[in-house]
């Protein structure tokens, strides 16, 4: 398990820059949490919160936190390990995921639901993410696969294999490389569609 999170510092750096992932001006716990992104919010700030209170040692603190994380997992099905992700964490939706507690995964990670991150049927490996990378809705990333950095995994796509190289879209059963857009270019494709409606 590694420690990214190691003293307050770097968890209120954390906290500030995934606060703003999700369009906030605060990275205080939102009590109020009116709008889907403020609920959300409340997941990564839980969770990095007991990052911090785990790998620092401060026990008590760490228990009353574990207990209202784990409630909150239940209560959404949205269960996440601590010290698997690093800083830049987006979830999109309320809804079901499910990640191994030995995935590695690197900065500004967009997940949305129904989304898996697991071993590989009987063995103990799991799936190494690189940096900015989106994994959609209803996408199943199993055993020793390792995606690099900048890389979208399609809608529904299983990736079993090792697409390591990064910049690129991938997706199917079993996945495969669709096309070289990274992240930036759907984002940029997206922005050009939304500005011509308007």
């Amino acid at each position: 398990m590694k420690k990214i999170i190691t003293d307050k510092k770097v968890l209120k750096d954390f906290l500030k820059y995934e606060s703003k992932k999700y369009g906030l001006k605060s990275s205080n716990y939102p009590f109020i949490a009116l709008s889907e992104n403020r609920l959300l919010y409340r997941y990564n700030y839980l969770m990095r919160k007991l990052e911090y209170y785990t790998n620092c040692n401060k026990r008590i603190r760490k228990i009353f936190t574990k207990l209202y994380y784990l409630r909150w997992q239940r209560k959404h099905s949205i269960f996440l390990p601590i010290n698997s992700f690093d800083k830049g964490l987006k979830l999109i939706h309320i809804g079901p995921r499910l990640v191994n507690g030995k995935a590695n995964i690197g900065k500004d990670l967009i997940l949305h639901i129904n989304t898996c991150i697991v071993a590989g049927g009987v063995n103990d490996y799991a799936p190494t993410i690189g940096d900015n990378c989106i994994i959609s809705v209803g996408s199943i990333i199993v055993g020793k696969a390792k995606i690099g950095d900048n890389v979208v995994v399609g809608a529904g796509a299983v990736v079993n294999k090792d697409f390591s190289g990064g910049n690129m879209t991938i997706a199917g059963v079993p996945a495969k490389k669709i096309s070289e857009k990274k992240p930036e270019d759907w984002n940029e494709e997206k922005r050009q569609i939304i500005s011509k409606n308007n």
